[in-house]
């Protein structure tokens, strides 16, 4: 076979490397000509402002964003119109979508109603600065209560117990409370979502006792069992040794109501929701 020469190489490379670049030029072409399939998309409402708990919504606070999928969240609304005049049930920040979840039902009115769950009921109870965990607490906390009793024969021996887990606050205020002979003192209040059995309880503890507020971690759903303390018990007596575990004594007091608030105590030491 005769060898070519060094032009004829170099013409047929040139033709190779044309060729080459031709078909590539035409794939490139049907690639660009091939339309990838849209994404379908729907629209949300957003909150453009921040709303408060137990206000109503106007169309101001709110917008509507397209969202880039074809299934909008379970319980998201497609107009202004839909959300509008609506109660807020909870904090809502700007940006956050807008759901069923986060409103009241529809026909509640504003105010602190539109924050109870079904079959609660909204108590105001009295604390100080301290009890009521420095102005820490704001609606949508959750706190335990614990009932401290220093009446009658628990005068010299107080005994706390933890009464309630996991109440949700619903709001806190203040009360320009007057005593005979004293200075009206504004004294601060939380109020609870507590259940009718809870808000018999509450008002029985904070008569016979003074209450406490412990606010719990976000998220923190776990329940747990108290033996209770007394100053007894807290600190020892001189030559008795302190128990490490010790049980609850109950005394009867003959303070009114006392019998019976104690005897609650002790059979249903934590009364979750």
């Amino acid at each position: 076979m005769p060898r070519l020469p060094g032009w004829a190489w170099l013409v047929l490379a040139i033709g190779f490397a044309t060729l080459a670049t031709y078909m590539a030029m035409g794939y490139l072409k049907r690639q660009a000509a091939v339309q990838p399939p849209k994404t379908k998309t729907s629209q949300v409402v957003v909150a453009k402002s921040a709303i408060d708990p137990a206000s109503r919504v106007s169309n101001v606070q709110l917008k509507t964003e397209v969202w880039h999928q074809e299934k909008p969240p379970l319980g998201s609304f497609s107009s202004v119109a839909q959300v509008e005049e609506r109660v807020a049930a909870t904090l809502i920040l700007p940006g956050d979508l807008i759901l069923e979840n986060k409103l009241a039902p529809k026909g509640t009115l504003p105010g602190i109603t539109a924050l109870l769950s079904p079959n609660q009921r909204a108590m105001t109870v009295k604390v100080d600065e301290a009890s009521g965990v420095a102005g820490f607490l704001t609606p949508g906390s959750r706190v335990d209560v614990v009932v401290v009793v220093d009446k009658g024969d628990y005068k010299n021996d107080p005994l706390a117990k933890l009464l309630f887990q996991n109440l949700k606050v619903l709001g806190t205020g203040q009360k320009l409370e007057t005593r005979p002979g004293d200075k009206p003192q504004i004294v601060p209040t939380v109020t609870l979502e507590v259940s009718p059995e809870q808000g018999e309880r509450l008002a029985l503890a904070a008569q016979e006792g003074r209450i406490s507020l412990v606010l719990r971690g976000q998220g923190d759903q776990k329940l747990v069992e108290t033996l209770g303390a007394d100053a007894s018990k807290l600190f020892g007596r001189p030559g008795k040794p302190t128990p490490s575990a010790p049980a609850v004594t109950v005394k009867v007091a003959p303070v009114a109501g006392m019998v019976e608030m104690i005897r609650g105590l002790e059979r249903a030491p934590v009364n979750p929701r």
